[in-house]
């Protein structure tokens, strides 16, 4: 299909929504002109792009229940609730390897959004420039959310999870194709609240205000970005995929049940949705 893209919001385990999505999308061959992920949506869009079948599955929905993978102890120890070094270093490396090479031949454009600390903007890194200095260190920047983990050094930059500047980048996404597929992974009709703790957060990143600025406005700009999509989405350019309320989930959900049913829900939703998708895209 050319002149088509998906886009793949984050939103931690959430993902396994997005898990379940891309599996059914990769059985089914389906292919897409660019992939644009954010966060965990970059994480699990790696795969898919990868062409590596059930990874997403190990990793986002297995691997969360083994202690290596999160939790306060790599908080306190490590500076990020996530065991960093455990899911972008060990688990593609030995545990379930990942394909890079795969990625890099692979003719669909892939491309990670991240936050620069500096600026508090979003920057969309190519397959080029990840493939220069790594697709781990890509997707870790991606993935770093502020408070919960530390800022990832790429070319002398720091940068944080790109959700924080760009969460959902449909309009990236619509400058440069006709259409595209976005995956969410909150319900229909949510909105984010005002952020909280105000105070703390300029304090906090009192010496990167503008990267202070961009946190403290992250719920005005994402509930535009959703807004905008609904507007997209009625004029024939957006097809949207969201999960129902009753599989909602955190970002750090510990019961393996919830995710596995969140995968399982996407899986389903979307072989449901998949003639109306095809009609969409042709």
């Amino acid at each position: 299909m050319k002149n088509t893209c998906i886009v793949l919001e984050g939103g931690g385990l959430r993902g396994a929504f997005t898990c379940g999505v891309l599996e059914y999308l990769l059985e089914n061959d389906v292919n897409f002109d660019r992939v644009l992920g954010v966060s965990a949506g970059a994480c699990n869009s790696a795969s898919y792009v990868s062409r590596q079948f059930g990874r997403n599955w190990k990793v986002n929905i297995e691997f969360p229940s083994d202690k290596r993978f999160m939790g306060l102890y790599h908080l306190v120890t490590k500076g990020s609730y996530f065991n960093m070094p455990f899911i972008f270093g060990e688990i593609p490396e030995k545990l379930v390897p990942f394909d890079d090479q795969a990625v890099f031949n692979n003719p669909t454009e892939f491309e990670i959004v991240v936050t620069s600390f500096a600026s508090g903007k979003s920057l969309v890194l190519t397959k080029k420039e990840i493939a220069r200095f790594g697709m781990g260190k890509a997707l870790m920047a991606s993935s770093s959310i502020p408070f919960l983990s530390q800022p990832v050094s790429i070319d002398g930059q720091l940068f944080y999870d790109g959700g924080v500047s760009d969460s959902i980048p449909v309009k990236y996404a619509l400058e440069k194709h006709q259409k595209a597929v976005v995956v969410l992974t909150r319900p229909r009709g949510y909105r984010k609240g005002k952020t909280s703790h105000q105070s703390f957060i300029k304090l906090y990143f009192r010496k990167h205000p503008q990267f202070a600025e961009a946190m403290l406005s992250r719920n005005v700009e994402y509930n535009k970005t959703l807004d905008f999509c609904e507007q997209m989405e009625s004029e024939g350019k957006l097809f949207v995929i969201a999960p129902s309320t009753e599989y909602s989930i955190s970002r750090i959900e510990q019961n393996f049940e919830k995710r596995a049913a969140l995968y399982h829900h996407g899986y389903q939703l979307i072989s449901q949705e998949y003639e109306k998708m095809m009609d969409f895209l042709k």
